[in-house]
């Protein structure tokens, strides 16, 4: 971790929500930012010099702008808990929101994009994360062909998965 990665998890735990990012009082976060690092006004001038942070003059003070959103998000998703959920809910829900309702069927592609973004892993493990969860409740769910992804459930390929209502019990 660098002196920039310190600066914006600082500057996300004190800050606030701005237009422009994240909005910080000066003087809070020079004093608590030299608990890290030598001299915080210069990380503060190499964050404006670098083009992610601005220095603002706010009613008889000034206070710093942090504006790299995508390391915003990113400390964000540090500091904020993932969520504990169910393994199955989380499938479940998944199946259930993209089903067609016609059909019942929900795309295995959409099901693991949905994944990835729920628990923000990579779809390799989302992939995985979604086979376990067949494996072990296999008798929740139906299988058919077609789909844009395919997962290899057995000995054959499916790419369309639906939830059956009323089965109880794991699978093997």
């Amino acid at each position: 971790m660098d002196r920039v990665d310190v600066a914006y998890i600082i500057g996300a735990v004190l800050g606030k929500e701005d237009v422009g990012g994240v909005r910080v009082a000066y003087s809070t976060y020079t004093t608590t930012l030299g608990k890290w690092v030598r001299d915080p006004d210069s990380v503060v001038q190499y964050l404006v010099s670098i083009g992610k942070a601005e220095i603002l003059k706010s009613g008889s003070g000034r206070s710093v702008l942090l504006t790299d959103k995508e390391l915003i998000n990113r400390v964000s998703r540090l500091l904020t808990p993932k969520e504990d959920a169910d393994p199955l809910t989380i499938v479940l829900d998944g199946i259930r929101k993209l089903a067609n309702p016609l059909s019942g069927y929900a795309d295995v592609g959409e099901v693991i994009k949905y994944i990835e973004d729920r628990l923000e892993i990579p779809t390799k493990e989302a992939e995985e994360f979604l086979i376990k969860v067949i494996k072990f409740h296999r008798a929740r769910f139906v299988f058919a062909h077609g789909g844009s992804r395919r997962l290899k459930i057995g000995s054959t390929y499916y790419g369309l998965i639906k939830v059956v209502g009323d089965a109880e019990g794991t699978g093997s």
